[in-house]
Formats: C-alpha cells, sequence, structure tokens
C-alpha cells in the first residue's frame, strides 16, 4: 500500500516537473503566433511593409528581427526583438515584476540609410511588448534625445519621444498615446523652425466593413518659424477627428484650432474650423487605402503609381458619391483686432443618377452647394488700405506742395483711409463681390449643376483677360 502511494505521488509529482518545464515551450509557440499576428495586422493597417525574420525559438526565449520599410523611402527600420515565455518571463523576473504573462519583448529599432550613417544621427527606439494570458497587449516605448550640429551649421535638438499603446487580442481596438517635448531644426541663414509640446493619442475600434471608427487628437503647444523672410508664432495647435458609424457609412467631424498666431506685425486668435462629413461608405474607404496600400508596397516606379492611385482616387469619388455624402463647414471662425472674420458652407456630391467612376466630367454638375463668408467693416478697410495708400502716396508726390504734405499726418492719413473705403470697395478684386448686410459685409457663392452663383447672381471664374482689363 505504501509503495502504490509513494508511486503515485511520485507520478504526480514528476508530472508537475514535466509540465512545469514544458509550459515555457508552449507558451512560446504562442509568443511565435502572436508575434507573426502583430507582424500582419501592422503590415494591414499602417500602409508599410513589414517583414519578420530571422526567428529562433528556444525554451525559455527567442530572437526575432523585424524590417520595416516605407515605399520609396531611402531607409528602413530594423527591429531587433529578444522574447522571453511566459507563464513567468525571465526578465520581468529579473526586475521584480512576477506577475503572470504570455510572452515580454524587449525590442530595439535603429535607421539604416544608404550611404550615410544614420545610426549616428538618431538614437535606437526601445520598446517593451506584453503579451497577456488572455491574449491582449501593451506597449512602451522611449527614444532618448539627441543633439546633432552640421558640417554648415545645422543644429537639430530633438527631445525625445515616449509612448504606450494597449490593443485587444483580435487586434480590432487599439489606445495609443505619444508625448514629445520639442524639435527644433536651424540652419545659418535660413532661420529657425521649432516645436514643443507635442502629443498624440487616439481610441479606436474596427466596425463596418473593417473600418476603423473612434476619436484621435494631435496637439502642438507652440510652433514656430523665424528667419529672413519674417517671424510666425502659432500657439494652442489642435487637429482631432472623430469617426462614428451610421449603418454601411462613416459620418465623422474634423476641427482645427488654433489659440493664437503672432507675426511681426499683428495677432491673430483664437480661431477654429470645424467640418462634418457625413454619409461616406465605409466598404469604399476600406478597400481605397488597401488598393492603395498594394500599390505602394509593389514598389513601381513613381510616376507610374501616382497615376494608378489618381484612378483609384476616381473609383473612389464615383463609389462615395452613390450615397449622397455631404461635406459642411459648421464654424469657421478667427478673432482679429479688426473683428471677427466668420463663415459657412455645405456641399453634396450625389451621384446617385450618374456613374462619376467612369465619366469624371459629371463631376461638377454633381455637386451642389453654398459657401458665406462674413466680415466685419474694419476688416475690410485693412484689406483696402494698402492700395489707398499707395494711391495716397503717388498723389502726394505728384500734386502736392511742401505745405500741403506736411499737414498729411499719421493721424490725417487714418482717416482719408476711412473715408475712401467705400469708393475702392469696386475697384478690388475681392471685396467688389462683398454686399453690406446688418453692419457687416458678406459674400455668398452658390454651385448648382455646373453653374455658379454670387450674391445671387450668375458669376464666372475670371479669366487672365479679364483680370487684367
Amino acid at each position: 500500500m505504501k509503495k502504490i502511494v509513494l508511486t503515485t505521488v511520485l507520478t504526480i509529482a514528476l508530472m508537475a516537473v514535466l509540465s512545469a518545464l514544458a509550459l515555457p515551450w508552449w507558451f512560446g509557440m504562442e509568443a511565435e503566433k502572436s508575434y507573426s499576428a502583430m507582424i500582419d495586422q501592422l503590415a494591414r493597417g499602417s500602409g508599410l511593409q513589414f517583414t519578420g525574420r530571422n526567428y529562433h525559438r528556444g525554451w525559455l526565449n527567442s530572437t526575432a528581427e523585424t524590417v520595416i520599410r516605407l515605399p520609396e523611402a531611402k531607409f528602413e527600420i530594423v527591429a531587433s526583438h529578444q522574447i522571453s515565455h511566459g507563464p513567468l518571463p525571465l526578465d520581468r523576473i529579473r526586475q521584480g515584476d512576477w506577475k503572470p504573462a504570455q510572452a515580454h519583448i524587449a525590442s530595439q529599432l535603429r535607421f539604416n540609410a544608404t550611404g550615410q550613417d544614420h545610426n549616428a544621427a538618431w538614437p535606437p527606439l526601445n520598446a517593451e511588448i506584453t503579451f497577456h494570458l488572455r491574449g491582449d497587449g501593451s506597449v512602451r516605448a522611449e527614444m532618448p534625445a539627441v543633439r546633432k550640429s552640421g558640417e554648415q551649421g545645422q543644429i537639430l535638438d530633438w527631445r525625445g519621444l515616449s509612448m504606450n499603446m494597449s490593443f485587444d487580442r483580435e487586434w480590432k481596438q487599439f489606445r495609443f498615446d505619444a508625448q514629445m517635448p520639442g524639435l527644433v531644426l536651424s540652419a545659418p541663414g535660413e532661420g529657425e523652425f521649432s516645436l514643443s509640446r507635442i502629443s498624440l493619442n487616439s481610441d479606436m475600434h474596427e466596425g463596418t466593413a473593417g473600418y476603423f471608427f473612434g476619436d484621435a487628437a494631435l496637439t502642438v503647444g507652440k510652433m514656430e518659424f523665424g528667419g529672413a523672410a519674417g517671424h510666425l508664432a502659432l500657439q494652442g495647435l489642435e487637429v482631432s477627428t472623430s469617426a462614428k458609424p451610421g449603418g454601411e457609412n462613416v459620418n465623422m467631424i474634423i476641427r482645427y484650432r488654433v489659440g493664437e498666431a503672432r507675426t511681426a506685425e499683428d495677432r491673430y486668435g483664437p480661431g477654429q474650423l470645424v467640418l462634418e462629413l457625413r454619409h461616406l461608405d465605409a466598404a469604399a474607404l476600406v478597400k481605397f487605402k488597401n488598393e492603395v496600400d498594394g500599390i505602394y508596397r509593389g514598389n513601381l516606379p513613381p510616376p507610374q503609381a501616382a497615376m494608378m492611385v489618381a484612378g483609384k482616387g476616381l473609383e473612389l469619388i464615383g463609389a462615395l458619391s452613390k450615397k449622397a455624402p455631404e461635406l459642411e463647414v459648421t464654424q469657421l471662425s478667427l478673432k482679429t483686432r479688426a473683428g471677427e472674420i466668420s463663415g459657412k458652407a455645405k456641399f453634396v456630391l450625389d451621384g446617385r443618377k450618374a456613374d462619376l467612376g467612369q465619366n469624371p466630367m459629371l463631376l461638377l454638375t454633381s455637386i451642389a452647394g453654398d459657401v458665406e463668408l462674413s466680415l466685419p467693416p474694419a476688416v475690410v478697410s485693412q484689406l483696402l488700405a494698402p492700395q489707398i495708400r499707395r494711391d495716397i502716396e503717388a498723389y502726394r508726390e505728384n500734386s502736392l506742395s511742401a505745405q500741403d504734405m506736411a499737414r498729411l499726418d499719421a493721424e490725417t492719413m487714418e482717416k482719408i483711409v476711412e473715408r475712401a473705403v467705400p469708393q475702392y470697395l469696386a475697384r478690388n478684386e475681392f471685396t467688389r463681390h462683398l454686399v453690406e448686410d446688418n453692419g457687416r459685409y458678406k459674400l455668398i457663392l452658390s454651385l448648382r449643376h455646373g453653374q455658379m452663383q454670387l450674391n445671387g447672381k450668375p458669376w464666372h471664374l475670371p479669366t487672365r483677360a479679364s483680370r487684367s482689363l
């Protein structure tokens, strides 16, 4: 009896030991599957070329490489991976992390460029990828700061990058967040360009026809250009998108914002532009993206690739027009010292009774819409002031005596400009189309059946000959 019990205990213990020894091998096979799925998903979703190679699977860990290429680019990114198998990845245990996982991957991404020592210019991007037991995962990555000087005095000051991403086991839900403190580029005689406090985040999920819906935003704390041509500073920049399903279609909102824009002479802002796109065929958009990615992955000569993409673009317009998509500018505003400029617009592309993909000439007759722009009087005066001042200066030099010229001080000039504005409205190519409405100047452009109307009257785009008259 004792021998039977002892044999049973030893058998169970041996099976437990064998199972424990086999687990890393099994998790290694699962890790390779997850790695391959990750490469396939990145290749499908990014438009880049991802190639996995040199995968060597061991018992407790594996190694692999991924080559990333952008079509037509003269460089590639080589990612080296050290993969620790679950259920208790050894590299995480060494760091005091005993949390079970399917696998943990430590990756290093380096730039390789033909004929250049690109590795010396950019530091590697270090990433940690964890595949959890449920099959979902997370990524943490960092690139350190670098400062480089060129032979002709150029300076590159890159202040680092950090990012986080999470994904589900089916690769259908993604959350992404990246932060970059700043970037400065300068060259003697050409000035300086700088960006600061840059962030990019998105929360996306796959939906109808494989289209990814969700929200994304890019923000820049400050952007500056400075050089011989002048200085421009933009603060509080933001571009955000929100895509939601509407049956088989996509409805999207795109927002552009700027907190303030400064030049050496003036200040503008805040400003905002909000676009709404409705009734976009999700399947057509996904098909177009896949076909364009396939064209660029084919390594065709650039002119041939461009022509093929243009052809696919016409096909996309024809497919989208069958759902009568809408583009509406729901908000356009920019504050200036002279007042606020505002506007709105709405267009519909209705190809339900025409085949725009086969006959692009029908495009103009299939678009209907209106654009309205509203300006305060002070802004109109600013637009006309340079022309008025030039005429006053010419008259001043040819017709006024020295005594009369002495009377034309700055204050007097401003009064003359203000009084002359009504007479100059019709002499400017833009302002002559404005009409007064409740103390503001407005312009309304309409398009119907290929015919344009300006403020309710037929209008044609001015030809070069008419502009010279």
